[in-house]
């Protein structure tokens, strides 16, 4: 009877601690399950930390790159000098089979085979940049660095408006007469260290105050600003015009000699007194006298040049208005 009931007891205590060794179990169980499950996750969000970080390096690099061309190209201040810079940094960096410059108004037939990014500024195309070879790994590091170019070529553009209004008359859109002087010697030292002749003309509207006097300074303004055009159609883009002062307008023509300046000075003549210019209510026709010098025939320096142009216009002015006379 002892003997069973302890067998009892014993079968009871044993049933018991299976229970409590299985609850331990899977209590192990579950807890190793959620370790490798935190585990699973923490490899899963290193893993993701290391590409981030393999990211990041190369965007850090990328960015150095691009802040080290950027540096390089703000030390330029053309749009051909900037591309030039660009395009040899470009090249450094990407491989690339072809990368050219292709002018806004230039035909785009000839590439095909390339990619053409289009480079605007304020909406303005400057151009295109035709790129061939890019490969997708690459195209990344190229965008940003084609960023930077155009953000270089706007403040090249910036840069020069504002040289270009610190230089040039708001009225008549010619040089003023400071930068002109400059112009001016730098053509005499050219051409005494090549040994080359340019002719030097003073241009003035003849009885312009009597224009303004009759029909107001706004009327006056308008054929100032005529004339200053219908000068700058008549000349070559290497000939250099500026407003002298008040009525007068100074021309140089580089490689020119006596004849071929007498014939500009006729063809401006001729071409400013045929011009019939509206001027509000008023349509209206000038005439100019023009005095000319030769460099180094009449002159051996800039002042010299000035006043034998100056002597020359007088003997215009002295001979009947709207005439040419040239120093010697």
């Amino acid at each position: 009877m002892h003997f069973l009931i302890f067998l009892l007891l014993a079968l009871i205590s044993g049933f018991a601690l299976k229970q409590l060794l299985d609850r331990r179990l899977k209590r192990s169980l579950s807890k190793y399950e959620s370790a490798k499950q935190t585990q699973a996750a923490l490899l899963k969000e290193y893993q993701g930390l290391e590409e981030t970080n393999a990211r990041l390096g190369e965007d850090v690099e990328n960015l150095v790159e691009s802040y080290e061309i950027t540096k390089e190209l703000t030390r330029y201040r053309t749009f051909e000098e900037v591309f030039a810079v660009f395009r040899e940094n470009l090249t450094k960096h990407i491989a690339l089979e072809d990368c050219q410059l292709i002018k806004a108004n230039a035909a785009t037939s000839g590439f095909s085979e390339n990619e053409l990014f289009p480079m605007k500024i304020d909406k303005e195309l400057l151009g295109n940049l035709a790129i061939k070879g890019l490969r997708p790994e690459d195209r990344d590091k190229f965008y940003i660095l084609f960023n930077q170019l155009l953000l270089v070529l706007k403040r090249v553009r910036l840069y020069a408006k504002i040289e270009e209004l610190a230089i040039t008359d708001s009225l008549t859109n010619v040089f003023l007469r400071r930068y002109f002087q400059e112009k001016l010697e730098g053509e005499i030292n050219r051409c005494k260290n090549f040994n080359l002749e340019f002719a030097f003309l003073m241009l003035d509207l003849d009885n312009f105050k009597s224009y303004n006097d009759r029909y107001g300074h706004l009327v006056g303004d308008v054929l100032l600003s005529r004339v200053a055009r219908i000068i700058k159609d008549n000349l070559r883009e290497i000939d250099i015009v500026a407003r002298y002062g008040g009525e007068e307008f100074s021309i140089i023509l580089p490689n020119t000699d006596k004849k071929e300046a007498e014939y500009v000075s006729l063809r401006l003549r001729q071409a400013i007194e045929k011009e019939r210019i509206h001027a509000y209510d008023e349509d209206l026709q000038i005439t100019v006298s023009i005095g000319g010098s030769l460099f180094p025939q009449d002159a051996k320096n800039a002042q010299q040049l000035i006043d034998g142009a100056d002597r020359a216009l007088y003997r215009a002015k002295d001979a009947g208005k709207n005439q040419v006379r040239f120093c010697s």
